[in-house]
């Protein structure tokens, strides 16, 4: 059967509640040594546990599906389920004993994601989504916010630096920093949360990858947000995300796409 199985949404919110308890082991620690990867992001011991816990729980549950993770690679199921792990999105905040990382669990079937889980363990929030079911934070249904006026929106983006020292982003982010309201500096996986909690209109990504995606795109996409890169293209493969309630998708993308910012 290719469905998920019924359970699979209540496994991985186990999963990552289970593995951001781990991270908070490490959380304001003094003794946390902080190791550089190839290329140069920080990586800990709460980011390697926070992985090997999900997939052991995963591969108790369900032998047979993928699982792609951040820290430890692929393995292939023979299963068209794949799951998609970032045990830690945000490690430049959690090692600046900043709350606001996340655990963040994508569940992909055909090349389609259809569930996700990201769970903020400083906070204690855990949110949740299923393909067609709603997106939730706890029990609490999510839908993005009614602002239907750029000059009326509050935005927030990861890193500026990331989006001025790009030539196809640079234009856009001005643009956008322009005409918004305000601009806000809580980034990573939870300025797409805010997104999707209808806290935040947009949020601006200019560099990510797949298992920083996976779990994000259904949360917004099901409390009735778009989430795409940074040209409009539904995926999580595009090297960048922008989340951004309905009412604003035209325009944000009609001055993301120009490429240079009219000033």
């Amino acid at each position: 059967m290719n469905a998920l199985p019924d359970d699979i949404l209540s496994v991985a919110i186990t999963a990552a509640q289970t593995a951001g308890a781990a991270t908070m082991k490490y959380f304001r620690s003094a003794s946390l040594i902080i190791e550089e990867k190839n290329d140069r992001s920080p990586v800990t011991a709460a980011d390697k546990e926070s992985e090997r816990i999900i997939r052991s729980i995963i591969q108790r549950h369900y032998p047979h599906h993928g699982i792609m993770g951040e820290e430890f690679g692929e393995s292939i199921g023979d299963s068209p389920i794949r799951w998609i792990i970032d045990p830690l999105d945000g490690t430049k905040s959690f090692v600046r004993n900043s709350p606001f990382y996340g655990v963040l669990i994508g569940i992909e079937r055909e090349g389609e994601i259809e569930a996700g889980v990201a769970y903020m363990p400083a906070l204690k929030e855990t949110y949740s989504a299923r393909k067609g079911s709603g997106s939730f934070c706890g029990a609490s249904r999510l839908q993005v916010s009614d602002v239907s006026r750029l000059n009326d929106s509050s935005f927030i983006i990861t890193s500026s630096s990331d989006a001025l020292a790009d030539p196809d982003k640079r234009g856009g982010y001005l643009a956008i920093q322009k005409r918004a309201r305000r601009q806000r500096g809580v980034g990573d996986c939870y300025g797409h949360l805010l997104v999707a909690a209808g806290r935040m209109e947009i949020m601006l990504d200019a560099r990510m990858q797949p298992w920083d995606c996976a779990a994000l795109k259904i949360i917004v996409e099901e409390a009735g947000g778009s989430f795409t890169d940074w040209n409009g293209n539904v995926t999580i493969d595009g090297c960048s995300a922008v989340s951004v309630n309905a009412a604003l998708r035209e325009e944000v993308f009609s001055y993301l796409r120009a490429h240079e910012a009219v000033m």
